[in-house]
């Protein structure tokens, strides 16, 4: 039996398979998927919804071209699942009726085939969600063919930039290149990757991988593995969110095996916070700078405080919508939590509630950053940046527009000069709030697809930033020259996530490639790869050397890329 929730499961599956992360989370919320017995169906495979649409145009076009004797008609227009067909009818009277009905059948079995094929072409990749640091989940690149052919016009660009650009040939691996949203690139952008391609083999050639007796593998996980984030106050404590509705504490310094045994559980389901609350994924992880406070939130709203050592200190819940992301401020009085119906709630943390409540985007509100302890920025799917404050709540101290799509992420300077933000419209921008002038200081165009996260190098002097792409690039810009000065191009797939090392030397990058690249940042040379055991989710460099990587197989990987296998 036909119901609607089957439906609207079927469907949710295709928008998180085809990386419509923003219409999957609505999508999820308002049709109630996540309260009803949908929420996870592991027998259900991906790519399910265009089985069932594909089975259902081959009935349509056998029913469509079949005579009331039973034979099928000879048509050559083609069938589609929208519009009004018109059959382009081949008249074949000078055969034998024996002949044509041979004749008929093979080309109707010819046409199904050829149907077929076109509905399954390629690899179908797995579905595996994802999440960004600091907050909103997002989907992997799991694209089956007849989505990609949705996409078709879209041009994939590999660009370079001045010979710098390190491009690797995607062939060479076994992958096919994505295809995506086509983008707007300036000519000088448009430079030839051939030029480049024998000096990006030669780069990599030789360049070691982090081997597998050094990796510290932290199981205890029963879903993908989404976030990860180092405790500022001990650089061997590592916490960690995933889709089974927990976060975990790790003590890397006391964990003698690599079991979940001697980890933190912090639970976010029914038996510890909320008999009505299903377990759900969690959505964003954060410590306050003094790693004293573990923020913890989940897609039904759930907002946990926790101690270091694992203890609900606070439960906090404004409404039961999804949450995107979180944020403290430098001094850990207030922590900002932004959710998908447009809202930036600010809370009290010395007073335990709510302090502020921002009607901030129309739409959902994908990142927020604090610039100091009272301002802060917000971003959203209403193609906006906000800069608020504290003492005002009634309307953004300043709005900056110029973005063509939703804004994905924003961060801050280090010294405050400038908020950065990143879109779908695969640019950059670079704003100031010094400047009486809304539009941005710099913008930034190079990426061929959705740019998903921006972070800049950790030095108040410098005004260098890392952008990554579902073009599967990295790039690197500096403000002060108005440029590109690297394009970071190893791996083969939509790169989530990246973060770089404490002392701004080294840049950790990770992709649905199952790939974690680290790069020097000074020549923009590849020191070493992590080859993980599936899609990259999250990946975080510690105060002092360690690398955590979230994994979509349900583990943690850590290890140290500096040290010598």
């Amino acid at each position: 039996m036909l119901k609607s929730d089957d439906v609207n499961y079927l469907v949710y599956r295709y928008l998180k398979e085809s990386g419509f992360l923003h219409s999957s989370y609505i999508f999820q919320f308002e049709s109630q998927i996540y309260k009803g017995d949908q929420e996870e169906q592991p027998n259900v495979e991906p790519g399910s919804l265009i089985r069932v649409l594909q089975k259902g145009l081959q009935y349509m076009d056998v029913e469509t071209h079949l005579n009331e004797d039973g034979t099928a008609r000879l048509c050559t227009a083609p069938f589609s699942l929208v519009g009004k067909h018109i059959c382009s009818v081949q008249q074949q009277q000078q055969q034998p009726a024996t002949e044509s009905s041979s004749n008929s059948n093979s080309i109707r079995q010819q046409q199904q085939q050829a149907l077929v094929f076109q509905g399954n072409k390629g690899n179908v990749r797995s579905a595996v969600s994802s999440p960004v640091h600091g907050g909103h989940t997002l989907v992997h690149d799991t694209v089956t063919a007849a989505t990609k052919d949705v996409r078709r016009h879209a041009k994939a660009i590999r660009e370079a930039n001045s010979g710098q650009s390190m491009v690797v040939d995607s062939t060479a691996t076994g992958e096919e290149e994505d295809e995506g949203m086509d983008v707007d690139v300036p000519d000088s952008e448009k430079t030839s990757q051939k030029s480049t391609l024998f000096e990006a083999k030669t780069a990599l050639r030789g360049k070691g991988r982090v081997a597998a007796d050094s990796v510290q593998l932290l199981r205890g996980h029963t879903a993908p593995v989404f976030l990860c984030a180092w405790c500022p106050a001990a650089s061997n404590v590592l916490a960690t969110g995933a889709g089974d509705g927990t976060a975990r504490i790790w003590d890397l310094s006391r964990q003698s095996s690599s079991n979940g045994e001697q980890a933190i559980v912090l639970r976010h389901d029914s038996e510890s916070i909320d008999s009505n609350s299903p377990r759900v994924d969690v959505t964003s992880i954060v410590w306050n700078e003094q790693g004293s406070l573990l923020a913890t939130a989940c897609f039904n709203g759930q907002l946990c405080i926790w101690s270091a050592k694992g203890e609900l200190k606070q439960s906090l819940r404004q409404r039961h919508v999804p949450i995107i992301s979180m944020r403290w401020n430098r001094k850990g009085n207030y922590l900002l939590s932004a959710y998908l119906d447009g809202t930036v709630a600010m809370w009290d943390m010395s007073l335990g509630q709510l302090r502020h409540e921002y009607k901030a985007h129309v739409g959902c509100v994908l990142d927020v950053d604090w610039l100091d302890n009272s301002t802060f920025a917000s971003c959203g799917s209403d193609r906006a940046v906000k800069v608020w404050r504290d003492n005002d709540n009634s309307a953004p101290f300043k709005t900056f527009t110029g973005h063509k799509s939703d804004i994905n992420a924003i961060k801050w300077h280090p010294g405050g000069k400038y908020l950065a933000s990143a879109s779908d419209d695969g640019t950059v921008k670079i704003w100031s709030i010094s400047s009486d002038s809304l539009q941005p200081v710099q913008d930034f165009f190079g990426h061929s697809q959705q740019v998903y996260l921006v972070r800049w190098l950790p030095r108040a002097d410098k005004a260098i930033i890392a952008s990554a792409s579902f073009d599967g690039n990295v790039r690197v810009w500096d403000v002060y020259s108005k440029a590109c000065i690297r394009v970071l191009a190893a791996h083969t797939k939509a790169v989530d996530c990246l973060s770089f090392s404490a002392d701004a030397r080294y840049l950790a990058t990770g992709s649905f490639d199952k790939k974690v690249c680290i790069w020097n940042v000074k020549d923009g040379s590849l020191e070493k790869t992590y080859l993980a055991e599936d899609a990259v989710h999250d990946v975080q460099w510690a105060p002092k050397g360690k690398v955590a990587v979230a994994i979509a197989s349900s583990n943690v990987a850590v290890f140290d890329p500096l040290v010598s296998n």
